[in-house]
C-alpha cells in the first residue's frame, strides 16, 4: 500500500481510511457497542465542492443498537485525490497539459494538507465553545489528526444537517448573516494566547504557496486562454503579465503588520461552497459555515474580499464594498463590545483594497470550475441564465483585479517618494 496520500488507497474512496476506522470511533465517541451492518453504505456528496478533501454521506445500518445513534452522518476525508480530479477533467475539458500531477508538486501537496487538515480540527474545537445562539458548525462527532504515529488517516466526523441548501458561485447571495458570523468568529478569538496561535501556520505559505508555484498558476492562465472566449482570452494574457506583481505571498503573511492591525481569526476559505443555509419561507437563513482548513490568525480584509467575491454579483460588490465593510465592522463593535477593537474600519478598508488583487485571483479557480459544472448542465434555459452571472462576475473580477492593482501600483509609488 502506498505510504502517501496522493496514490490511490484500498480505504473509502480510495482513501486509506477504512470502515473499520469510523466505526471504532464512533463506538468509542457514543459509548456503544452497536455495530456496522451488512447494508452499510457511502457516497460521495462533495463532488464538484471541494477541492481538498471527500465528503462522505454515511448510512452505518446499525446492529445491536442499544441507545439513539445517528441515522447518517458525514465524514471529511482529507485527500487530494479531489483536486487531481478537478485538474484532469479540466485538462482533458480544454485539451491542455496536466502540470498539476507532477510528484514533486503533489507530495509538497500533501505536506501542506496534512498541516491544514489539522488547523481545521482545532478551529471547530475552539469553534463549540461558542454559545449555541451564535454557533454556525455542525456538531463534530470525532477528529482525527495527522501525527508522525498516524501519517494517512486525517478526518472528521460530523452531524449530516438535513434540507440545506448550497449557493454555488453562479448565483448570488446576501452576506448580512456570514458578516455577523464572522464578527462572531473573530471576537472570540481576541483572548486566543499566543501560543495556541503559533499552532497556526498561515496557508499563505503552506496550501496557497505551493499552489502558487509556477506549474499550479499557468494552469490557472491557460484555462482562460483556452476558454474559447476572446474577452476572457485577451483578459488572461493582461493577468499573466502582472501576475508576479501580485502574487507576493511575504506581502499577505505581513499584511497586518504593516497596516498596523491585529491578527484575528480568519475562516481562509470563505466563498459560497463552504457556506449552507436553509430555506426559510422566502428567505435563506445561515445554517453552518465548513472547510476551516485554512483557518489561521491573519488580516481579517482577507476572508472579506473573498467573500464578497464569491456571493455578490460584480455589480453589486462594486457599488456596495465600502457599505458592508461598515456594516461589518459595526458587527465587530457589538460582538467585541468593552474590549479594544483589533483594528479601525480605515485600515480594514485600505487592507481590503489592498488585499484585493490577489484575494481575486484566488477566487477564480473556484468560479472556474462552476462553468465545467454549467456545460454538462442540460437545461439550456437554466444554464444560460446562470452562466450569465458566473460571466459577469468573473469579468468584473478581472477587471478590478487590474483596477486595484494599478492603484495599489501607484500607492507604493509615492509611499517611496515619500
Amino acid at each position: 500500500m502506498p505510504l502517501n496520500l496522493y496514490t490511490p488507497a484500498d480505504g473509502l474512496y480510495r482513501t486509506h481510511v477504512t470502515w473499520a476506522d469510523i466505526e471504532g470511533d464512533l463506538q468509542r465517541e457514543l459509548d456503544t457497542v452497536a455495530s456496522f451492518g451488512p447494508n452499510k453504505a457511502a457516497r460521495d456528496i462533495g463532488d464538484n465542492f471541494g477541492f481538498m478533501s471527500k465528503i462522505l454521506l454515511i448510512q452505518p445500518d446499525w446492529q445491536r443498537r442499544d441507545k439513539k445513534l445517528p441515522r447518517r452522518f458525514l465524514v471529511k476525508i482529507i485527500t487530494p485525490l479531489a483536486m487531481q480530479k478537478m485538474y484532469s477533467e479540466m485538462c482533458e475539458k480544454f485539451n491542455i497539459q496536466n502540470n498539476v500531477n507532477i510528484p514533486q508538486l503533489m507530495a509538497d501537496l500533501e505536506k501542506m494538507l496534512k498541516i491544514c487538515h489539522n488547523a481545521e480540527v482545532k478551529t471547530y474545537s475552539h469553534l463549540m465553545k461558542l454559545p449555541k445562539k451564535k454557533k454556525r458548525i455542525p456538531k463534530i462527532y470525532c477528529a482525527k489528526m495527522f501525527t508522525e504515529g498516524n501519517p494517512l488517516k486525517g478526518y472528521i466526523i460530523m452531524k449530516y444537517l438535513e434540507d440545506l441548501k448550497v449557493v454555488p458561485a453562479f448565483e448570488n447571495v446576501t452576506v448580512t448573516e456570514i458578516l455577523r458570523y464572522k464578527a462572531v468568529i473573530e471576537a472570540s478569538s481576541l483572548e486566543v494566547p499566543s501560543d495556541v496561535r503559533n499552532e497556526y501556520l498561515s496557508p499563505f505559505k503552506t496550501i496557497f504557496g505551493t499552489l502558487f508555484k509556477k506549474e499550479g498558476l499557468d494552469q490557472l492562465i491557460v484555462m482562460f486562454s483556452a476558454s474559447g472566449d476572446e474577452n476572457f482570452v485577451e483578459k488572461g494574457d493582461q493577468l499573466k503579465a502582472i501576475l508576479s506583481d501580485i502574487v507576493d505571498v511575504d506581502w499577505v503573511v505581513n499584511m497586518t503588520k504593516l497596516f498596523g492591525m491585529e491578527s484575528v481569526l480568519c475562516h481562509g476559505d470563505l466563498w459560497s461552497n463552504n457556506i449552507l443555509w436553509k430555506q426559510k419561507g422566502d428567505h435563506l437563513e445561515l445554517v453552518a459555515v465548513v472547510d476551516y482548513q485554512t483557518a489561521h490568525f491573519g488580516c481579517a480584509a482577507t476572508d472579506l474580499v473573498r467573500v464578497f467575491c464569491g456571493c455578490l454579483s460584480g455589480r453589486d460588490r462594486r457599488a456596495h464594498w465600502e457599505q458592508l465593510l461598515e456594516e461589518f465592522y459595526g458587527y465587530l463593535k457589538e460582538e467585541v463590545g468593552d474590549r479594544r477593537m483589533p483594528y479601525s474600519l480605515e485600515q480594514l478598508k485600505e487592507a481590503y483594497q489592498q488585499f484585493f488583487p490577489i484575494g481575486a485571483f484566488m477566487a477564480l479557480p473556484g468560479i472556474g470550475t462552476v462553468f465545467q459544472v454549467l456545460s454538462e448542465t442540460s437545461d439550456e434555459d437554466s444554464k444560460k441564465k446562470r452562466m450569465d452571472i458566473a460571466m459577469e462576475k468573473t469579468g468584473c473580477l478581472l477587471d478590478d483585479i487590474f483596477l486595484f492593482h494599478d492603484r495599489n501600483k501607484e500607492l507604493r509609488k509615492e509611499e517611496q517618494v515619500e
